[in-house]
């Protein structure tokens, strides 16, 4: 078919009377022939309409054949189905009917055309086989011979058919043979042309409504073409700079040898692109992002240049903006925690290099969190930030001060000789902070406790040092505050030995090796018993009877505290169960809740209480007096639900932390208890003896009732007794007793009583 295709191409380019099948053509026929050739080659060469050029040829092929219709149909772009494209003289219910034939050998003569790719000509519609699964068309709209050849692209390949529909049965002449094959050629060059116009149309749309500026330059690198963007980016008209060396758009900043690398490297590649700095009209210089690519001849020499350009200074600043946030804190413009890490690694690799030592910093500000509480965190924000400039005052150029977050700072101290240079260094930054912080026309007043560890004495890596930083940070708290700890091995065996028995503490849950003993707390004016608190211990298979005090903290920073104040609640509320049964049905037993269990999530206790019908006054809840201060909303919540449910709450070690007496009141606390560091020393003359007449006083007067924690003595349970205090709490009274001793107790108090 490619052969038939080429001898159409060589019939339009040769004259008519040497073509090969126009010998048997009377003159007249190609006269008619060579106006028909010329009519369309000139709706061409024009730029018609590619679709208007395919109905002229139809509406010109019939004005040579009577009693007939053209039309021209293509296959869709999956080239599964025929549709009609142009059919000037076809009613549009044939064309309806026509619309979605597949290509077949029944299809008719235009879908068996394409089918075979090759002229099909029918001389009748009606009895021919070709015909079959359309004939309907045929009858009902008295088509009665159809001649039809295919419509090729550039490349042969078939995209369509061209045919002529006769009323008559008949066949082609010679001369109508030679019209259907210039016009289906003809019209292959149109819709060729219509895609490249098409292509050249988008091309020009995009060149011109491109936002980067383009330049299109010759061999020389003379502009030859500009788009609208140049102008709005670099203030050049197209006038003023075509003509010009593309350089008239470029910085003097760069050297002539820096252009002549990037010519090589288009040169050599075809190819470059890379940042540079451009020259507005004004003068003003702006970055920008250049590239460059060569155009090349057929013979493979350069012949043109196609450069574009952005300007890419807002890209820059938000880039910065970006980084900035990535690497600096906000509130203090210190660098975070992302960029300290990345300085300290470098600064590691420089010690290890110059053989010098570095000193790395951990700082957290004391009594931060009740300056937030008592004045509001904008002024807790202010402080951070003078916080940040004496610590930034306190050390040299070449070293870091970095904010990791809330109150904790770091510094990298570079380049010391010895631990004598970060000691003043660091008496600098506690007599600094220690100095009030006027804000916001208020005063407040910090502390500071501060972990200091070096490379390479005490670690190699940024890890290991922060570790040991962080961890002598809470030596220095654990010592009193406002002094700095230098971080020792002791420590780190420390913070093994803690997550040793985070590990075995997991296990002593699922082994049940945790038990309950239980402390009468008894009623003074009476001595009567009704009330005992629940004391968790650990039975360890190793060390024996481990106390609380050895694994509570470590079960907070483990986040096993949940799980342990919900199995000791859970055993409490079996406990007081059975004795309210046995014993007196208003027995309590009183339970410890970490603050950590508030903030960890909603208690379920209530709930569980219900569950086991029991009253909620079965139960006491003992928090710490600092809770009361955290504000969170867990918190408030579920102090609010255990007062709702009738369930009584004490302040444990009262006197020890910074309680509030309006949040005393607006959560209905039930009972004080007077830690036993003032219990210890009372006696008539002492100043605790005064200290705790006031806390019982207090107490009475805001309806709650005191209990004495730590009485040892016949002497401290007298004086107690003479200052109006209600329950008392200690060894004199009993130590903490297993379930069946606590009940031996119950029936011996009950017996005396």
């Amino acid at each position: 078919m490619s052969g038939e295709y080429n001898a159409v191409n060589k019939d339009i380019t040769q004259p008519i009377s040497t073509l090969p099948d126009c010998f048997d053509l009377t003159n007249f026929e190609q006269s008619k022939i060579l106006q028909f050739q010329q009519e369309i080659l000139e709706l061409i060469v024009l730029g018609n309409d590619y679709k208007e050029i395919c109905e002229k040829i139809c509406l010109l092929i019939e004005q040579l054949l009577e009693n007939a219709v053209a039309s021209v149909m293509l296959l869709d772009k999956d080239k599964q189905c025929m549709n009609v494209f142009a059919a000037p003289s076809i009613p549009a219910e044939c064309i309806a009917q026509l619309n979605g034939l597949r290509p077949g050998p029944e299809a008719g003569s235009c879908g068996n055309a394409v089918f075979r790719q090759e002229a099909v000509y029918i001389e009748s519609t009606i009895d021919d086989p070709r015909w079959q699964s359309i004939r309907k068309i045929a009858i009902d709209f008295n088509i009665l011979s159809c001649w039809s050849i295919p419509v090729r692209s550039k490349g042969g390949e078939c995209i369509g058919s061209f045919a002529l529909s006769s009323f008559e049965h008949r066949l082609p002449s010679a001369f109508h043979r030679k019209l259907l094959k210039i016009g289906s050629f003809i019209i292959g060059i149109a819709l060729e042309q219509q895609k490249i116009n098409e292509q050249l149309y988008l091309s020009s749309k995009v060149f011109e409504n491109s936002t980067e500026a383009i330049m299109i330059a010759d061999a020389n690198k003379i502009i030859i073409s500009t788009n609208k963007a140049l102008h709005i980016i670099t203030g050049f008209t197209a006038e003023e700079v075509i003509g010009k060396p593309t350089s008239i758009v470029t910085s003097i900043r760069h050297s002539t040898k820096f252009f002549q690398k990037i010519w090589l490297s288009v040169k050599q590649s075809g190819h470059w692109q890379g940042e540079v700095w451009n020259r507005h009209k004004y003068g003003r210089e702006y970055p920008a992002w250049l590239n460059i690519s060569s155009v090349l001849s057929k013979k493979g020499s350069i012949c043109y240049y196609l450069i574009n350009f952005s300007n890419i200074t807002d890209k820059k600043k938000s880039d910065e903006i970006i980084w900035r946030q990535a690497n600096y804190d906000s509130l203090t413009g210190l660098p975070n925690r992302n960029m300290f890490y990345d300085r300290l690694s470098h600064d590691i690799k420089n010690a290890a290099r110059t053989g010098m030592l570095l000193a790395v910093l951990f700082i957290d500000l004391d009594r931060f969190k009740e300056v937030n509480d008592s004045f509001g965190h904008s002024v807790g924000d202010a402080l951070l930030v003078e916080a940040a400039k004496r610590l930034s005052g306190c050390v040299r150029e070449t070293d870091t001060v970095a904010r990791l977050g809330g109150d904790e700072f770091t510094i990298i101290l570079n380049g010391i000789n010895d631990q004598h240079c970060a000691e003043r260094i660091i008496q600098m930054i506690l007599l600094e902070l220690t100095k009030p912080f006027h804000l916001n026309a208020k005063l407040a007043y910090v502390t500071a406790s501060i972990g200091v560890t070096f490379f390479p004495a005490d670690a190699g890596s940024v890890e290991i040092l922060m570790k040991n930083a962080d961890q002598a940070m809470y030596a220095a708290k654990n010592n009193g505050r406002n002094c700095c700890s230098y971080f020792t091995s002791n420590m780190r065996k420390a913070t093994e030995t803690r997550s040793r028995i985070a590990y075995e503490l997991r296990h002593a849950l699922r082994e049940q090796q945790l038990f309950l003993m239980y402390q009468p707390i008894v009623k003074l004016a009476t001595g009567s018993i009704h009330k005992a608190e629940a004391l968790v211990r650990w039975q360890h298979p190793e060390r024996g009877t481990v106390f609380p005090v050895e694994f509570i903290s470590i079960a907070e920073e483990s986040n096993l505290i949940s799980e342990i104040g919900d199995w000791v609640f859970k055993q409490a509320v079996n406990q007081v169960a059975a004795w309210q049964a046995n014993y007196d049905t208003n027995f309590q037993i009183s339970i410890n809740k970490s603050p950590k269990q508030f903030i960890s999530r909603m208690s379920d206790w209530v709930d569980h209480l219900h569950e086991q019908k029991l009253d909620g006054h079965s139960i006491i809840v003992e928090i710490t007096e600092n809770l009361l201060l955290d504000v969170h909303e867990l918190v408030v919540k579920q102090l609010l639900n255990f007062r709702d449910a009738g369930v009584q709450v004490a302040i444990d070690d009262f006197g020890t932390g910074y309680s509030s007496l309006s949040y005393l009141k607006k959560f209905d606390i039930d009972y004080l208890k007077i830690d036993q560091s003032f219990i210890s020393n009372l006696d008539s003359r002492s100043n605790d003896r005064i200290l705790c007449e006031a806390v019982i006083t207090m107490a009475h007067r805001l309806g709650m009732k005191v209990i004495a924690e730590g009485v040892e003595t016949n002497s401290q349970k007298q004086l107690l007794i003479a200052m109006g205090c209600d329950y008392g709490q200690g060894y004199f009274f009993s130590k903490p007793l297993t379930t069946e001793n606590f009940e031996t107790f119950l029936q011996h108090n009950a017996a005396i009583n």
